[in-house]
């Protein structure tokens, strides 16, 4: 059994979101779900497990399109089955306030829904 280090509620949403690594490569792909100090990438191939990297996430947000830009470090790593890409857990280095306002109100909404 592994050890749970989530301290935040993981939330299921699909938002655009793309990986630039040090080297300048993007790895464009899309969340799985995310969490006010995390989130779960899919992208077309993996990175290496303490990686820095920055994160452009894109969504729909009161209305109008959000867009975020936040650092973060890869924490999880792995390979999908079938050609579907890699899953990457980063873990956020300093969330932007606005997402994180985003992602407290989705929390709310999500705990009514249960």
């Amino acid at each position: 059994m592994g050890f749970e280090r989530r301290t935040h509620l993981r939330l299921p949403v699909v938002w655009k979101a793309t990986v630039t690594r040090i080297n300048g490569e993007q790895l464009p792909g899309s969340t799985d779900n995310v969490a006010r100090d995390g989130l779960n990438v899919i992208l077309p191939k993996s990175l290496v497990l303490g990686e820095p990297v920055t994160v452009d996430v894109v969504t729909q947000c009161s209305g109008r399109t959000c867009y975020f830009r936040m650092q973060g470090v890869a924490v999880y790593t792995d390979s999908l089955q079938a050609n579907l890409g890699t899953a990457v857990g980063l873990r956020l280095l300093e969330p932007d306030p606005g997402f994180e306002a985003l992602i407290l109100t989705l929390e709310q909404g999500f705990g009514q829904a249960v």
